[in-house]
């Protein structure tokens, strides 16, 4: 299926501007969203940010600055996971328009949303089928943002080169010793849990729940 008309046609500024739009989300899309991506932008006279790492959130979205309407999105996103951001953000954006600022932001008009908004993207030759089938069932019950959602992140790595070689608290064994990125205590997994895995200090004194995609190395003990 071919992607659906917001245009009927182009006044000579719009197409420049068009242009200008795909140059840059070529760079962050999977190709054969960037054209559609670019007008949804247009139509709905959105400004896009294209932010650096934010822990804790992959993007957002801003009704009214004075400026318009705006979204964010990580520049460090692999182009599936921009994509489907991208999608999050813009549903935030149509359920304001449809029933302003007093609904729940992640509630039953936003869920609506975002699978109306997803829709067309299903319909065009875009995601992969393992990717496509993983997020379909996603899109049954969307979560606030699809760092909640481990199996569907486990797919989303496959198809990000710069993680090929990333292990995740996930691939572990329980009982296994790891350190996490960015730091040196040494932790012991215990159990999965749904989205977090329950681990422990090395001596046992404290728990922690971590996120089950949490990038990890295996800690191998020296040798007295």
């Amino acid at each position: 299926m071919t992607q659906p008309k917001l245009f009927e046609q182009f006044s000579e500024t719009q197409t420049e501007h068009k242009a200008k739009l795909m140059k840059v989300l070529h760079q962050y899309l999977p190709q054969n969203s960037v054209d559609y991506c670019s007008e949804l932008i247009m139509y709905y006279k959105m400004h896009l940010h294209i932010e650096v790492e934010r822990k804790g959130r992959y993007g957002d979205y801003t009704p009214h600055s004075g400026k318009g309407f705006r979204i964010s999105v990580n520049h460090n996103l692999s182009k599936f996971e921009f994509l489907i951001t991208f999608i999050h953000e813009m549903a935030h954006h149509t359920t304001y328009l449809k029933y302003g600022p007093r609904h729940d932001a992640h509630g039953v008009e936003w869920k609506d949303e975002f699978k109306i908004v997803m829709r067309p993207f299903f319909m065009m030759d875009i995601f992969p089928y393992d990717l496509k089938a993983i997020l379909a069932k996603h899109m049954q019950n969307p979560k606030y943002s699809q760092s909640a959602d481990v199996k569907l992140l486990e797919v989303l790595k496959k198809y990000d080169l710069r993680k090929a070689n990333v292990i995740t608290l996930s691939q572990l064994p329980d009982g296994t010793l790891f350190t996490m990125k960015k730091d040196s205590m040494v932790l012991r997994r215990i159990n999965k849990l749904r989205t977090y895995i329950a681990c422990e200090s090395l001596d046992g004194k404290w728990k922690y729940r971590v996120h089950a995609m949490a990038e990890v190395s295996v800690y191998i003990q020296p040798i007295l």
